[in-house]
């Protein structure tokens, strides 16, 4: 059944302002992809009717729309030069995407030589080596499907791997005497590898156990430049496309992965072409704080927003967005929410 959208006269605190009716149409959202919409004034109301026949559609408020890199399945990588260094911290976000840990290979490698990386076990753990010789855990492997935070720290022969926060493999053999000075994510050899990567940074420091939980309690909105540990801060990738959102005056690519800090771009090697996908903050939101609307539903929301998403689940999706704006500027939503929130 049809309906007409109409918007009057909004109270908004200590505004009153004549709504204006905004109409986004979606003819085809590809099963699992995201189409995200932003405001030039901010909403009073957002009424949102689902047309398919099957599926449903996620519909949720986030504000930070940035993106991730989804590595090729194949030979491909993505690798950077750094000044060589005997100790530092390197650090990302990564969500694998295969259905068994056994095919998931080569996640971090160390140059010169590539005899310094982190793999998968095959049985749900991780294989941390350091100059050709192995440390394994049993368990601590990032979970298909599931967003976690690796860091590894290179401190001559107190080598670490975290996971989340936790020490998961320690790896006591020496480093090299020249040190370190290129790394690559991705798979060198073999096939079948497919992970995402999102907010990968490298310090020239080595973290201690309560550096590395601060950067993993920060969360995907942390800024790499706010850490205690900012001063020793080398490079930051960010995988950013401006796909949603203007984050960045240049874009990162396909082929080049910007390093925000300085001159160590991550550029791509090896066969396949990676893609960039929702990143941690995205994803997170569209599985776990959104709004599901079943084929041929429709829902009304009174809510102040500048921006919102909608995500295709489990079919195509063909869907309208009606919205109730304000004359407030998006860019002034904080004179609504108070600071903090919008910021």
């Amino acid at each position: 059944m049809s309906f007409v959208y109409t918007a009057g006269l909004n109270n908004m605190g200590p505004y009153q302002v004549s709504g204006r009716p905004w109409l986004k149409s979606t003819a085809s959202l590809a099963d699992g992809l995201t189409e995200y919409l932003t405001f030039d004034n901010v909403t009073k109301k957002v009424r949102v009717k689902n047309h398919s026949t099957s599926g449903k559609l996620r519909v949720g408020f986030a504000d930070n729309a940035r993106r991730a890199y989804n590595m090729p399945d194949s030979t491909g990588r993505l690798e950077a030069s750094f000044s060589a260094a005997t100790a530092f911290t390197v650090s990302f976000w990564i969500k694998p995407l295969d259905a068994s840990a056994a095919s998931i290979t080569r996640i971090l490698q160390l140059g010169p030589n590539d005899q310094t990386r982190i793999q998968g076990t095959g049985t749900g753990g991780l294989r941390f080596f350091v100059s050709t010789v192995p440390q394994s855990s049993a368990n601590g492997f990032t979970s298909p499907l599931t967003w976690s935070q690796m860091t590894v720290v290179i401190n001559g022969t107190a080598n670490k791997l975290y996971v989340n926060g936790v020490l998961a493999v320690t790896n006591t053999t020496a480093v090299p005497s020249g040190g370190f000075d290129e790394l690559s994510i991705g798979s060198a050899i073999g096939t079948n590898f497919d992970d995402i990567y999102d907010e990968m940074c490298l310090f020239n420091a080595p973290f201690t156990q309560a550096e590395v939980t601060e950067l993993y309690a920060a969360g995907g909105y942390f800024d790499p430049r706010d850490h205690s540990q900012a001063a020793n801060l080398v490079s930051w990738w960010a995988f950013e496309d401006n796909g949603f959102r203007t984050y960045f005056t240049t874009a990162d690519t396909i082929t080049t992965i910007n390093d925000r800090i300085g001159s160590n771009n991550l550029t791509k090697a090896g066969s396949g072409t990676g893609a960039f996908v929702n990143g941690r903050q995205l994803d997170t939101a569209a599985t776990s704080h959104s709004i599901i609307i079943p084929a041929g539903g429709e829902v009304e929301l009174n809510v102040k927003s500048k921006s919102m998403f909608l995500k295709a689940d489990g079919a195509t999706q063909s869907f309208d967005v009606y919205a109730s704006l304000t004359g407030i500027p998006a860019s002034r939503m904080y004179e609504l929410t108070g600071p903090g929130i919008d910021e």
